[in-house]
């Protein structure tokens, strides 16, 4: 056998012997199996919504007006707009995004009117006007609903709401459009509440 070959010889067999010590072999680790962690897909952060800082801008300006002026119709003195009662006005528009239910009230401590529209044909007077028109279902001699029990198409809650003589704030959540293009929610917040023990309440001139 040449010089060669044997050396080839060598090689294959040293080759050999280091592939079976690494099959034999066990991987080491200096962390106690107990301690290490499984690799974890990365993850994006969670995106932070701002929190809603209500202003008094051009619609909730329509909003106030409308009501002052249905206020004033009906003999009542004005009233003046509040930012907590809209952030909280605004805070139930939001919840309701995903379905819309107009029939559904917070449990805000607050008078709460809502407002349901498919498309956005309406102006905030148009809004408040609407609440309004249920004065024709109020008996304000008798100073209760013609309607027994109120139901949807004949109720007056709505229109206390507007009117309510000590009535001091409102406060709107402005336009919410629902998701899949399900219609614009709108909710307005009044303090103190329409009913609340003690107010008086008298309607004339309109």
């Amino acid at each position: 056998m040449g010089r060669a070959m044997r050396s080839a010889m060598s090689v294959v067999i040293l080759v050999a012997a280091v592939l079976a010590a690494s099959a034999g072999a066990k991987v080491v680790h200096n962390t106690p199996k107990s301690e290490l962690r499984r690799r974890t897909t990365h993850q994006k952060p969670a995106v932070m919504q701002a929190a809603y800082v209500p202003t008094m801008n051009l619609e909730q300006q329509d909003y106030l007006k409308a009501h002052n002026e249905f206020r004033e119709l009906a003999g009542m003195p004005a009233l003046a707009w509040d930012a907590k009662l809209a952030a909280s006005a605004h805070e139930w528009a939001e919840k309701r995004r995903g379905d819309c239910d107009y029939r559904r009230h917070s449990n805000s401590p607050y008078g709460e009117n809502i407002f349901y529209m498919k498309y956005r044909e309406f102006s905030p007077k148009d809004v408040v006007q609407w609440w309004f028109s249920e004065s024709k279902m109020y008996d304000s001699r008798q100073l209760r609903c013609r309607c027994a029990p109120e139901r949807e198409g004949c109720e007056c809650g709505h229109f206390l709401n507007v009117v309510w003589r000590d009535t001091k704030r409102v406060g709107c959540s402005g336009n919410v459009y629902c998701n899949d293009q399900g219609g614009v929610y709108i909710v307005c917040e009044y303090d103190p509440p329409a009913l609340s023990a003690g107010n008086p309440f008298t309607l004339h001139n309109y």
